[in-house]
């Protein structure tokens, strides 16, 4: 008895092998209307079968399911043939479509506290549906969802609706949507409640955008949010309405932190044609003190340069906007510009103000010390340096910007009689401006001008005078090679600059871009040379670090009209 089941199980399992290897699975789907939009709202309904076992029951459910499409979109009158073809297992779906129904009325209506709020009335007459609109099953559903969370938004946490309902009118060829809702009371900010210990609790409590006892608004959480998470003090960040526990008009808010750790270190390098391949290492201690005080130290070392800055900072009142800064800074250049080794150290007193409108202005007083040497020639200096900066960086698309814009406005002074070795003045503009265009074309343009006025320039520092060439300047020419030169042929820098570079880039790849471009300017004395122009092409490589730009340039200008390798990694802006 026990081998006869098993002949039946194996019998069984043959006969149904055979019966399935018969079937015809859906490989594609294929609907034909005249209209780009239904055809996509059906194969999406019709997504289900795909690479499913063909079955003449099944027209039915499709064609069903192709009813529910064609409604949501408004169509309630049209005809429709379903076809499956053996031989290319594709599914065809033939549709003849009437125009669609119309909104023949819109009737929106809140009631409660909510109805005489501003930003709400004003919000209503946004709603995705109106009078003459096609009728639209997802708009309709997208304006309910929006009704419920701009009530959300605004602090009305107990709106019940009243009804919310969708009519059509066959005979007429209407549709008629009703959207009744209570509001319900808009509850106020309660208790701010903590969790855990943090160091920070001081400046939790400082940056609520909000008081106690003032109306909800979720977007004053966000802002809220985003300053807690700007500080040097928390890993993490989470604010959010404890909505559970609102009760008498008030509803709590709960701040969730990780502080950051006591030390944290960054190691790291980089290549790029002016410096060769460079290491760095930074060491950040987010908090020293009670009182919310902070340190690092930046270390960038290459084989023509060196430095080390050490900056600690001192929040005056909001540690985001407001504060005081010590740097202290070493730097060795070695043939970094062509014949010269300059040592330099300084230490410098800041005050910085960040405004709304995202300009950052910083006041500083610097104490700078230089010696260079180029030729056999020895330069000492000693320089106090009061200045002004306003500096602005917008981006958007972060490591891999697609819109941004810099600019950049310094200001500088000194005078003999005040420890230092000349007077001078110097001010220095930059600009750079990026746009995108459908996704694959992008511009990029930059500009600096430079001035420095002194009455002893052969005793001005030698970082305080202006050079082009390189990377980050014209391409096609040496780093700082680009400047007025000495009798020997040593480069002794300029009193003014201008240059200026446009890039056009194409995105061929997901992750490659095409770029040309042409860079020109000059660093001068009196305008008298030619202007150096450099040009040429290059690639972009898109990773998680930003772009990875390797250039190829031309010294146009250049009597040997040479030509120079860049490659650069870090974002544009």
């Amino acid at each position: 008895m026990p081998r006869i089941s098993l002949y039946l199980i194996i019998l069984f399992a043959f006969i149904h092998t055979a019966y399935a290897s018969e079937q015809l699975l859906i490989e594609a789907i294929e609907v034909h209307s005249e209209n780009e939009q239904v055809d996509e709202n059906i194969a999406l309904y019709l997504k289900k079968y795909q690479s499913k076992v063909f079955s003449h029951r099944q027209k039915k459910a499709m064609k069903a399911d192709v009813r529910l499409a064609l409604q949501a979109l408004g169509y309630y009158e049209f005809s429709t043939e379903v076809e499956f073809s053996s031989l290319s297992q594709q599914l065809s779906v033939q549709v003849a479509l009437a125009p669609p129904f119309r909104w023949h009325s819109v009737d929106v209506r809140l009631f409660g506290a909510a109805d005489t709020d501003p930003v709400i009335q004003t919000f209503l007459k946004t709603l995705p549906i109106k009078v003459g609109d096609e009728v639209r099953h997802d708009l309709y559903g997208a304006a309910k969802n929006q009704i419920e969370s701009i009530l959300l938004e605004r602090g009305y946490f107990d709106f019940t609706w009243q009804e919310s309902r969708l009519e059509i009118n066959q005979a007429l060829k209407q549709g008629a949507a009703k959207l009744y809702l209570e509001s319900g009371p808009r509850y106020m900010f309660g208790e701010l409640k903590l969790s855990g210990q943090s160091k920070a609790t001081r400046f939790i409590t400082e940056l609520a955008t909000f008081d106690q006892n003032t109306e909800y608004d979720a977007k004053k959480l966000s802002d809220y949010s985003i300053a807690l998470n700007e500080t040097p003090y928390f890993a993490s960040v989470t604010v959010y309405p404890l909505l559970k526990e609102r009760h008498k008009g008030k509803v709590p808010i709960r701040v969730d932190v990780t502080d950051r750790p006591a030390n944290s270190f960054e190691v790291g390098g980089g290549y790029s044609t002016d410096l060769d391949a460079k290491f760095r290492f930074k060491w950040k201690r987010p908090w020293v003190n009670q009182f919310g005080h902070s340190f690092e130290t930046d270390l960038n070392l290459s084989e023509r340069k060196q430095d080390i800055t050490s900056a600690y900072t001192i929040p005056v009142g909001d540690p985001n906007d407001d504060l005081w800064r010590v740097l202290g800074g070493y730097q060795l250049q070695d043939d970094l510009t062509e014949g010269v080794k300059l040592t330099t150290w300084n230490v410098q007193l800041q005050r910085q103000w960040v405004f709304d409108s995202g300009w950052v202005r910083t006041a500083f007083l610097k104490r700078e010390h230089e010696r260079s040497e180029q030729t056999g020639l020895l330069l000492d200096t000693e320089m106090l340096l009061p200045g002004v900066s306003y500096a602005r960086k917008r981006s958007k698309g972060g490591m891999t910007p697609f819109w941004g814009s810099e600019q950049l406005f310094t200001i500088e002074v000194a005078h003999k009689s005040v420890v230092s070795s000349t007077s001078l003045t110097k001010v220095r503009w930059k600009q750079a401006w990026l746009r995108s265009y459908k996704d694959r074309h992008l511009i990029l343009l930059r500009a600096e001008l430079g001035a420095l006025i002194a009455k002893e320039f052969d005793e001005t520092p030698l970082n305080m005078r202006f050079f082009a060439g390189g990377d980050q300047s014209i391409r096609g020419f040496a780093f700082q090679s680009i400047s007025p030169k000495g009798p020997q042929g040593e480069l002794l820098g300029a009193k003014y600059l201008v240059t200026a570079s446009s890039e056009y880039n194409y995105q061929f790849l997901p992750n490659w871009r095409a770029a040309i471009f042409v860079d020109a300017g000059t660093a001068t004395n009196d305008f008298e040379e030619r202007w150096s122009v450099g040009a040429g092409f290059g690639f972009r490589y898109i990773t998680p670090f930003g772009p990875v730009r390797v250039d190829h340039a031309w010294g146009l200008s250049k009597p040997s009209k040479s030509t120079r390798l860049s490659i650069v990694i870090g974002p544009e802006i």
